[in-house]
């Protein structure tokens, strides 16, 4: 864990017990806090069992006010210390500028006070951590990899791409697939190309990058 201290982070279970007071708290209030109720980072990764540990609690959960959620993060530093955070986000742009449009459809990994909880994909995680580009998260690739596929991740990002908001950033989203499924699952560069949504300007682009003659 990049030298944390186990001790001053939180488990899955530690997540569940959070969010099940987060929907206490904001019923108490009268709001009505229903689904979805999605894990994201490294609570999304915690409920996979990819990581034992996370730094915070990260949610989507769009049905929630912000007044609830410094009421519960005010009332927990007493117990998770005071650099605890309850990182809660109402947008679908839930890391950086990739619309995930369809979260509120990802997989199902548990339920609280009746309402399900569910958490990012596997590939969305790797895509999105692929795009952050920060060492921690490119770190996490190679935890992630074993428990998906090339398949997938090509078929998962020919979807993000029609969602991501800076098109000029494509390009290198697409460059850093096609060296991650190189080195975690051998493939070749051109045939992970060929199977990407690109303009025939990108393809041409990547092609030269990696020495090769166009594919498609």
């Amino acid at each position: 864990m990049s030298g944390d201290d186990p001790a001053t982070l939180l488990s899955y279970d530690d997540a569940i017990a959070v969010l099940t007071r987060l929907v206490e708290v904001a019923r108490l209030r009268g709001e009505t806090p229903g689904a979805p109720i999605v894990l994201l980072g490294g609570t999304a990764l915690a409920s996979w069992r990819i990581r034992a540990y996370s730094r915070d609690v990260d949610v989507y959960m769009p049905h929630v006010s912000a007044e609830a959620v410094e009421i519960v993060e005010r009332e927990l530093r007493g117990r998770y210390g005071v650099g605890f955070r309850l990182d809660v986000t109402s947008g679908e742009n839930v890391w950086g500028q990739i619309l995930v449009r369809d979260i509120a459809s990802s997989p199902v990994v548990g339920a609280i006070e009746g309402l399900e909880v569910r958490a990012l994909g596997l590939e969305d995680l790797f895509l999105l951590k692929l795009a952050a580009g920060r060492a921690r998260d490119l770190a996490d690739l190679e935890l992630i990899a074993p428990r998906t596929g090339a398949d997938a991740l090509v078929a998962r990002w020919n979807q993000l791409v029609k969602w991501h908001g800076d098109r000029h950033a494509i390009l290198g989203f697409a460059d850093g697939l096609v060296l991650q499924i190189r080195t975690l699952y051998a493939i070749d560069p051109l045939s992970t190309i060929a199977r990407l949504d690109l303009t025939a300007g990108q393809r041409e682009l990547l092609v030269d990058t990696y020495g090769g003659k166009d594919p498609g």
